[in-house]
């Protein structure tokens, strides 16, 4: 059957934007420089510190496609000069690869990490190191009372969001998980130390735990060759896990003693990425 000439030119334009479709973006004029922009830094006026604080967001690949929304990714010590940028190239993994659930990436920075990010001791050896300590409860409440509400009223978030952070960061992770677990769904520590105040959260933390409130969460714990009390904390805090974890608790310790702990950071988010966030069946 002979088609008319404006089924003809109908086919071929559609062809004709089929194969625009799959042509590269020509190539910039010798010269050109164009900023590659991974997120947005944003300042803001913080209650709790009485002052500035800043914030950084990377939104999914596919964000601007509709109206889809994605969980968060909290990340302690989320600065620009700090762990943002890597983080920043794993989720656009997550894009990439489909190997987790795209997300949105936010960096809480910290201002004195050493400061914000410990509870308060009193020991002997830990004010030698560290005598002005203690705020972990401020930055706790700055994440969950300021920079939460902020992103939810201003993005499309699903209402499931994780927390990541590595050594003092994991310390304060671990501790919001035991202490306040109905803060985050998902909490990510990498090697957390737990070696503040003489050990003193995992010492704890079987008490902790048998206060409830865990189930429906998920934890997953690593920890590079640190050793002595680093791991003397972890082993402990993983006994009072295998002994008295919920069932509805899900969780994961996966040592990575082949890493160090200036390595650990990035193949131990591979793989947390990989189990807090997993694909949903089908995709």
């Amino acid at each position: 059957m002979r088609l008319n000439p404006f089924a003809q030119w109908l086919g071929l334009a559609a062809a004709a934007l089929a194969l625009a479709a799959c042509q590269p973006e020509a190539a910039p004029e010798p010269g050109t420089e164009t900023p590659i922009i991974i997120g947005q830094e944003i300042a803001f006026d913080s209650a709790i510190y009485g002052g500035g604080r800043t914030i950084t967001v990377s939104l999914p690949t596919s964000y601007g496609d509709g109206n889809r929304r994605y969980p968060v990714l909290y990340l302690v010590d989320g600065g620009v000069q700090q762990d943002f940028i890597p983080m920043a190239g794993m989720s656009v993994l997550g894009s990439l690869s489909t190997q987790y659930r795209e997300f949105i990436l936010v960096g809480v920075q910290t201002e004195n990490r050493y400061v914000e990010l410990t509870a308060v001791s009193e020991l002997e050896d830990d004010l030698r190191w560290l005598p002005e300590n203690g705020g972990a409860d401020d930055y706790r409440r700055h994440l969950l009372d300021e920079v939460k509400p902020y992103i939810e009223n201003r993005y499309r978030t699903s209402g499931e969001d994780a927390i990541i952070g590595e050594s003092l960061a994991g310390l304060f992770i671990t501790e919001t998980f035991l202490r306040a677990p109905d803060s985050f769904d998902h909490y990510i520590a990498v090697s957390p130390s737990l070696w503040w105040r003489a050990e003193g959260l995992s010492h704890e933390a079987a008490d902790l735990l048998a206060a409830g409130g865990f189930g429906g969460h998920s934890l997953f714990l690593t920890i590079a060759d640190e050793g002595e009390d680093m791991q003397t904390g972890m082993d402990r805090l993983v006994a009072a896990l295998e002994a008295g974890a919920p069932e509805d608790l899900t969780w994961w310790y996966q040592p990575m003693h082949d890493e160090h702990h200036h390595t650990i950071y990035n193949p131990a988010t591979l793989q947390a990425l990989r189990l807090v966030f997993a694909p949903d069946e089908g995709d």
